[in-house]
């Protein structure tokens, strides 16, 4: 969210009085929060035992949050400590419950929408005051133990980076609270800890589940040879593998034991599903054995985004499965029902020791808590949590803003709360297309909106009938297809635009530039492939276990197009592997541009001058090759030629988009992970 990147930095050392001008020019402007007030997705919440109004959701962009009145309202308790906003787990101590640490980055490691973390951060006063514990390389933290009565030791879950290997994986312990830790456990560069769990009665026994994971740009692979369950009897000193029963083949996993009976262990095995090897494993006795108790394919789907368990602290049979559902079974595991909630697609659930019935459960709505056992939830609609992909603005009075909102519907919202002391929920509602939409319209004159969905769903929308209408350029069952195998490759977040010169024209983008110019009715490809088009790269979008979100994240794809203001029948065209075109001809023909020595990279972003046709930069991310350098290219020659301009900005802040003012030439904004960068000097 953009209210957690208030990070502002100038760099102008050699013009030091232009950028005392801007710096005057810009202390008037303030960010402010304009919601909705809808959420986004968390994968880690914690209630306070002793204490049953008080909970924390931590988010994945927003920070951490906390609620005192369960639920009723959330605040933000992380904003000017945290430096990245990305929640991976919250732990509470259950003896000193003002003790309270929180670890960096999701563990659900989508290709999208993941942003990384940057290890462990610890209160001591309930989330008022936060200090940094170190463990920045970790990356991804899955899960923080710490020991029931002495909050200063704790072990951490570190999952690791998801597009690179790295050696700051596997199990961190610390005695001192934090202040020191020691790597107890690493199997290899590309193995992290996807679950832990320790026996509350004997915190000297711990659970480990190890996960073989990496997530290319292409495809995500779940499982390898280091994949496996681990049992520790010396408090994460030494650990030794506990495989009796589990199937060879491992991907990822979830472990959990039961804290009503610490002999009985559950997990969660993700394997070869042609083979009906995975599904829900138990031991009887303390991990020495496993049996397999169901093969419900409902609780191991999507292995990489779910697969988490958790007992009843009070019931040794009855368990929780967090899916695309959530599941219970009061019998062990053979069979189960669905509990229902606001939101779908769940990631973590605490269960009230004192009280089974009271548990806060995080989806990728939020959070929400129940006191009686799930029939009801606390609301969703009180927190501005959301992930947005693209922010688009109309002219009118007040000014709207569009945007697609991750695993929700799109939103179009006042910038201003009119005849209100605030913007409420009154002044916003859906939007054409879903959760991934590019939105397009005649800004001053926005009656009718283009947006896209994955997979090329795309609708227009009549704003003053309310009705829409799919305008797709072909049905599709691209469902689970290798991308190879699809006629149009679309990325989740498929650029749309409304051409400025010529009338009921929109163009969309798979790996070919479509046209249509009568809103929708009919398409033409205006391009061809302008893409890197490697067919190694476009197999499956899983393995070996696991297939991707039924084929929605292609890789070899147009990531953005812009049309020349200034020119009609000026195209530039950005792929996410790293391919720049233009035409100047309204695309009969193409010419590619990209800059010399760029690697394979995503181009998220172009821009083309307000105030020169001939100047163009591109705003371009290799973070799903593990590089968070930022780069940015400018070209005043119609991309003939490049120079990077991205000096200034550090390593970590790789960057998402630039914009030119168009009021002020040569005065540039990015848009990177860690906050806003500016330039006076263009």
């Amino acid at each position: 969210m953009l209210r957690n990147i208030l990070y502002l930095f100038l760099f102008f050392l050699a013009f030091p009085s232009l950028a005392q001008d801007l710096k005057t020019f810009m202390e008037p402007a303030k960010f402010r929060n304009i919601g909705p007030f809808r959420g986004g997705r968390s994968t880690g919440s914690s209630g306070v035992v002793g204490d049953p109004l008080t909970y924390y959701m931590g988010t994945t962009g927003g920070g951490l949050w906390k609620t005192t009145n369960a639920g009723q309202t959330w605040d933000n308790i992380s904003d000017g400590y945290f430096k990245t906003g990305s929640v991976g787990v919250v732990s509470v101590s259950e003896s000193h419950p003002n003790v309270v640490y929180v670890g960096m980055g999701e563990h659900a490691p989508r290709g999208v929408t993941t942003s990384y973390g940057d290890g462990v951060y610890k209160s001591t006063d309930a989330g008022k005051t936060w200090q940094h514990m170190g463990l920045d390389s970790t990356r991804h933290i899955s899960r923080i133990v710490i020991h029931p009565d002495n909050p200063e030791v704790l072990w951490v879950a570190a999952q690791g980076a998801i597009h690179g290997p790295t050696k700051e994986r596997g199990i961190y312990k610390s005695t001192d609270g934090g202040k020191t830790w020691k790597h107890v456990l690493f199997v290899n560069e590309l193995t992290g800890c996807s679950d832990l769990s320790i026996d509350m009665h004997n915190p000297m026994v711990l659970y480990a589940a190890m996960w073989d994971h990496i997530r290319k740009p292409w495809k995500v692979i779940s499982g390898g040879p280091g994949s496996g369950m681990y049992k520790s009897t010396d408090g994460g000193a030494t650990w030794f593998k506990i495989h009796k029963g589990l199937p060879e083949e491992k991907g990822k996993m979830a472990v959990a034991v039961s804290r009503a009976n610490p002999d009985r262990v559950y997990a969660l095995v993700e394997s070869d599903t042609h083979k009906e090897k995975g599904g829900l494993f138990v031991s009887s006795d303390a991990g020495q054995s496993w049996s397999r108790v169901t093969g419900d394919h409902r609780l191991i789907q999507r292995a990489w985004y779910y697969i988490e368990i958790a007992p009843d602290p009070n019931n040794e049979h009855t368990i929780y499965v967090l899916s695309a559902s959530t599941y219970r079974s009061i019998d062990g595991g053979k069979t189960w029902e669905e509990i229902p909630s606001h939101h779908g697609d769940y990631h973590d659930l605490w269960i009230n020791p004192e009280d089974s019935k009271n548990m806060v459960l995080s989806d990728d709505g939020g959070a929400e808590i129940t006191f009686d056992g799930g029939k009801t939830w606390s609301r969703q609609d009180n927190m501005p949590t959301a992930q947005f992909y693209r922010v688009a603005v109309d002219n009118q009075f007040p000014y709207n803003l569009y945007g697609g909102q991750q695993d929700n519907t799109s939103v179009k919202i006042s910038s201003i709360g009119m005849g209100t002391s605030g913007i409420g929920r009154e002044h916003w509602e859906p939007s054409a297309g879903g959760e991934s939409a590019f939105l397009a319209f005649d800004p001053d004159n926005p009656e009718k909106v283009m947006g896209g969905s994955y997979l090329g769903t795309v609708d227009v929308l009549n704003v003053k009938a309310k009705t829409g209408t799919n305008v797709m350029i072909e049905p599709n069952l691209y469902l689970g297809l290798p991308a190879r195998e699809m006629k149009y490759l679309f990325n989740w977040n498929a650029p749309i635009i409304k051409s400025v010169h010529e009338p009921n024209t929109y163009y969309h983008a798979a790996q070919y530039v479509l046209r249509t110019r009568d809103e929708g009715n009919s398409w033409e490809e205006m391009s061809p492939d302008l893409t890197g088009n490697q067919d190694d790269k476009q197999g499956n979008g899983g393995g070996p276990y696991t297939n991707e979100a039924v084929g929605a994240e292609n890789y070899g794809t147009i990531s953005y197009i812009a049309e020349s203001p200034h020119e009609a029948g000026v195209f530039y065209t950005g792929s996410d592997d790293g391919q720049v075109y233009l035409t100047r001809d309204n695309g009969v023909n193409w010419k590619k541009i990209t800059p010399k020595g760029m690697p394979e990279t995503l181009v998220n972003a172009i821009e083309i001058s307000p105030h020169d046709p001939g100047t163009v930069y591109i705003a371009t991310t290799r973070y799903k090759f593990n590089d968070f350098t930022p780069a940015l290219y400018k070209s005043t020659n119609y991309g003939g030629s490049w120079v990077k301009i991205s000096s200034g900005i550090p390593y970590g802040a790789f960057t998402r988009v630039v914009r030119e003012d168009p009021e002020r030439k040569d005065f540039l904004i990015c848009g990177t992970e860690t906050g806003l960068y500016l330039s006076y000097t263009g």
